[in-house]
């Protein structure tokens, strides 16, 4: 901590002398005004306080004390973030009170006007990514978002959390919505978490169902081996899996969006950042499902009724344990599966880029993997030239 002098100057023609906080920067004296004057009887030159019998000394001493704090955290941020730290460029900093801004005010504040556009799965998310930084550090300014904050957090979600790189670098992105939308109200000059160098969570393989697996789970469902909620869950489950889509994209399927040929939808997580217009094939196996579900009906969502996804998943475990199933069946198998049977099937990662409605050719590199098993399976053709 800085070395602070808390010292008065000239009497007025009150009998008052106002009280200054005085410190060096880079060996030039800096005087910063509390804008408190008392008169010299009632100040205590040697500890840089004022009396106790002076009217309102408690709350004048915590002025001085939070102006203190103030002048300290600045010097403090820039130590951290190893900038220089001008005389000029300090006073700009302590003028801007909106630097000192409770950040997790700030997150609410953004939430209320916001939060009305983006599904309620996206809501839940945010307020968690947020309670994980509060658990980590429960007050938090603006001016304490420093780099190194953010990488000490980080190892605070894989050390003490136990999350994994993928939902590590998620809660970044998410927290990062906030600063950047800080950065331009000019609340901060640049994003602390630019600076970050996340572990590549990409570098990764999805679960999903094999080509025999799911033929297991077909043949249930055409043999009705299942009855009631069970039934319509692997219904629910084989629809994700053969088109493609997220457990809550399924649910939001609205008949007038099926066509002959194809489907089309808008991926409810990108709908207020990059909406986009997704169009997936439908396969024959597909049509049947869906003209199961839809019966005669022209409008409306296809699934009706469908239990909460914690059902659904809690289902799938015992259907996939009554299949032989060794995996830890749940609802995102189903996304999963379609991409790495068409992948391994077509070989075409762009066509499967644009039916994943994926912004990014990286989101779908995540089913690589099929494709380097295909690779080394490929190459042993020319071990028949070594025998």
């Amino acid at each position: 901590m800085a070395t602070f002098k808390v010292s008065q100057k000239r009497v007025n023609k009150k009998g008052e002398a106002p009280i200054y906080i005085s410190f060096y920067l880079n060996r030039e004296k800096v005087e910063v005004p509390t804008r408190i004057s008392i008169p010299p009887t009632f100040f205590d030159k040697e500890n840089g306080i004022i009396k106790k019998s002076y009217e309102f000394a408690s709350d004048k001493n915590l002025i001085i004390s939070n102006i203190k704090a103030s002048i300290n955290d600045i010097l403090v941020c820039y130590r951290l973030r190893k900038e220089n730290l001008t005389t000029e460029l300090f006073w700009k900093e302590y003028n801007l009170p909106r630097n000192r801004q409770n950040f997790y005010e700030f997150c609410e504040e953004y939430q209320r006007l916001r939060f009305q556009e983006v599904t309620v799965a996206t809501q839940k998310k945010h307020r968690s990514c947020l309670n994980n930084l509060k658990s980590f550090q429960s007050s938090l300014t603006f001016d304490q978002l420093t780099t190194d904050l953010f990488r000490r957090f980080i190892l605070f979600l894989r050390n003490k959390r136990g999350n994994s790189e993928i939902t590590i670098n998620k809660t970044i992105r998410t927290i990062a919505v906030y600063i950047n939308e800080a950065v331009k109200k000019e609340i901060i000059k640049e994003s602390p978490i630019k600076g970050l160098k996340l572990r590549g969570a990409m570098e990764t393989t999805a679960e999903a169902l094999n080509e025999q697996e799911l033929k297991i789970l077909v043949d249930m469902y055409k043999q009705h081996t299942f009855s009631g909620t069970t039934h319509d869950v692997l219904e629910f489950f084989l629809f994700m899996c053969f088109s493609s889509l997220h457990i809550s994209d399924a649910r939001a399927i609205q008949i007038d969006q099926i066509g002959n040929d194809e489907f089309w939808y808008m991926r409810g997580k990108m709908v207020n950042i990059r909406p986009r217009v997704v169009r997936v094939p439908i396969s024959d196996f597909l049509r049947e499902i869906i003209n199961h579900k839809r019966k005669n009906r022209t409008h409306g969502q296809l699934w009706e009724g469908m239990i909460a996804d914690q059902k659904v998943n809690e289902k799938l475990k015992q259907i996939a344990s009554a299949a032989g199933i060794k995996k830890e069946l749940s609802a995102k198998f189903g996304r999963h599966t379609f991409a790495t049977i068409f992948l391994r099937g077509t070989k075409d990662i762009n066509t499967l880029k644009e039916i994943m409605g994926h912004s990014n050719i990286k989101q779908t590199l995540i089913y690589a993997h099929v494709l380097d098993q295909d690779r080394k399976l490929g190459v042993k053709v020319f071990d028949y030239f070594g025998n």
